[in-house]
């Protein structure tokens, strides 16, 4: 595994997890899609894109709202699946390092939670800065950290790190709460021609039946996480698995696990 790069192997978990997306961390992620639109303004007959599409639910409500909107992601099984959803909406595959775009091209570009899963983010943020039009915006969403009341990822991260180890044979890869910082949101925006820039927090949840259910949100509908538990040993994996099932009944409420997921949410403007 150490032998492949960190974008290989997020593409190829994407990937495979195209179909369950939808039922499981979509239900998290569309909850910034309102949010993320609303901080461009009025986007009626604006052009816009959507960076790491997934399955194109941010540009298939774009369109509703009036916009010429776009998607774009490195899977092609998401591609497929934003296609079949949202028909009249123009989705393709490619890398969000460099866009297949002419210069100033868009008057908004928005980023839901892809950051996350680029190798090199900061040429991600100079490629939307690249493509936007004078006076166009561009919105990123990621999550943030666990002391930042991010309980679910402090559930399972405490639960690794007292059953097992982080540390574990996995391509270098950027930090996954680096984005949660506001100064840092605001440093690489700045650093990339932007002005104005903006960082809020959103305050999103997820619910869940049962306990077990985290253990399907982790191995269905992410990547990074499932890689470093199937790194541990057998007996280490399912400590872990224990302690994550045992710990979501602190967060029950009523007949529901519930967990609060904030994100970070910046914005800035090009001039």
């Amino acid at each position: 595994m150490a032998e492949q790069t960190f974008q290989a192997l997020e593409q190829a978990g994407w990937m495979a997890k195209a179909d369950a997306y939808d039922e499981l961390f979509a239900t998290i992620t569309d909850q910034a899609i309102g949010p993320i639109l609303d901080s461009f303004g009025d986007i009626a007959n604006k052009r816009v894109l959507d960076v790491a599409c997934g399955t194109g639910h941010l540009a298939g409500v774009a369109a509703n709202r009036g916009a010429n909107s776009e998607g774009i992601d490195f899977a092609s099984t998401m591609v497929a699946k934003a296609k079949e959803r949202y028909p009249g909406v123009p989705f393709m595959e490619g890398d969000a390092e460099q866009l297949p775009y002419d210069d100033a091209s868009f008057d908004a570009v928005a980023c839901g939670f892809g950051l996350l899963h680029m190798a090199r983010p900061d040429r991600v943020i100079k490629e939307a800065w690249r493509v936007l039009k004078s006076g166009g915006r561009y919105t990123f969403t990621v999550w943030c950290s666990p002391d930042q009341g991010g309980e679910f990822f402090k559930l399972v991260m405490g639960a690794v790190q007292k059953h097992g180890t982080l540390d574990v044979p996995l391509p270098p890869a950027p930090p996954v709460f680096r984005f949660s910082d506001p100064g840092e949101c605001i440093k690489v925006l700045t650093e990339a021609g932007f002005d104005n820039p903006k960082v809020t927090v959103l305050a999103l949840r997820w619910s869940a039946a049962k306990p077990e259910d985290v253990l399907n949100l982790i191995y269905k509908g992410a990547v990074r996480t499932p890689m470093v538990l199937e790194a541990q040993t057998a007996q280490a994996r399912e400590a872990i698995h224990r302690a994550i099932v045992e710990g979501s009944e602190a967060f029950r409420k009523a007949n529901a696990i519930e967990f609060r997921f904030p994100a970070s949410m910046a914005s800035a403007t090009k001039s």
